[in-house]
């Protein structure tokens, strides 16, 4: 009889959760330096997530305002 081998999963490197956190370690201590870092930094989370529409949102909802508030403070 022969033995059955089971199928094996191919395992990612890093979890979906571990590289959002890696692109945070990387850009958001870089923020108060310029602000086109938080537009890289959406940029790298929307390659990372593969959602564009899911990524759009959270730029408006989270880096957005931001962004805003130091080009107004500048003026």
């Amino acid at each position: 009889m022969k033995s059955v081998k089971k199928k094996s999963k191919k395992r990612k490197i890093y979890t979906l959760g571990e590289l959002n956190r890696i692109v945070d370690s990387l850009f958001h201590p870089l923020y108060r330096n310029h602000s086109l870092v938080r537009v890289v930094d959406g940029l790298v989370h929307g390659m990372v997530e593969r959602d564009a529409e899911v990524s759009l949102k959270k730029f408006v909802k989270y880096n957005l305002p931001e962004i805003v508030r130091e080009i107004l403070k500048k003026k």
